[in-house]
């Protein structure tokens, strides 16, 4: 499945929400009530979409951030036990591989909630489309999907936080987004992490007809965007399909 979606049910939700104040130990039952009140007076009985935690920066003396992107929010929209929320306003914090919805309070302040990663389907960030799918052994997580029919590419993406010397400033800092790749070919998934790998999962047959594809789509695996990959894994579909048009 690539990042377009097909037409769904939208629920358009308008989040105006009273910010959280922890002022203690002492009022967190006190603040966890009012949070309640305020998110039925929001969303009535529906209370899906901030059935999480209040998010807040836990690496302030890091270089760097751990999200997806520029770091800053995009639009797009969350499947949450099977109900769609679409028009929202979404980071991906890859270090934590949670996802995070901003909303405006009534003051006009921006705060986000952290959604509950075991209630999420699947949800969109700008262009792209992502699924919570068990793939490998352990637990499942997020992949970027691109593709269908009989090649599917499950990209997951991370960051990792590392140790930084020599600036007072900042105690440690964020990497560069990292990509693992699985393909589901036929029905069997496999992993790949480059041109070469990727080209011996296909019949010999087909193998340098696909190294050429890929030197004239001038594929980087490791840093095409999504438009790149997807027009990629169409033209490398229409291959193995035997349709070179």
């Amino acid at each position: 499945m690539s990042c377009t979606l097909k037409p769904v049910v939208a629920a358009i939700l308008c989040i105006h929400i009273f910010p959280l104040l922890l002022d203690g130990q002492d009022t967190l039952a006190d603040d966890a009530y009012a949070y309640a009140e305020m998110v039925q007076w929001a969303y009535g009985q529906d209370q899906e979409l901030v059935n999480g935690v209040q998010y807040y920066n836990r690496h302030p003396s890091s270089l760097g951030h751990p999200y997806l992107l520029e770091g800053l929010v995009h639009q797009g929209s969350v499947s949450l036990r099977g109900k769609i929320y679409t028009g929202l306003w979404l980071k991906y914090n890859i270090h934590d591989q949670n996802v995070e919805v901003e909303y405006r309070t009534m003051v006009g302040a921006d705060n986000q909630v952290i959604l509950v990663n075991d209630r999420i389907n699947f949800f969109t960030i700008g262009n792209y489309y992502f699924e919570k799918l068990k793939l490998e052994d352990g637990g499942a997580k997020f992949y970027q999907v691109l593709g269908e029919g009989r090649m599917v590419w499950y990209i997951h993406w991370t960051k990792k936080l590392v140790p930084r010397s020599g600036d007072t400033r900042f105690m440690e800092e964020f990497t560069s987004a990292k990509r693992d790749y699985l393909m589901k070919l036929d029905g069997s998934i496999y992993p790949f992490g480059n041109k070469k790998s990727f080209v011996r999962l296909f019949p010999k047959s087909i193998q340098k007809d696909m190294k050429k594809l890929i030197k004239s789509n001038h594929i980087q695996i490791r840093s095409a965007s999504t438009e790149q990959l997807e027009l990629f894994i169409l033209a490398a579909t229409n291959l193995l399909n035997g349709d070179t048009r």
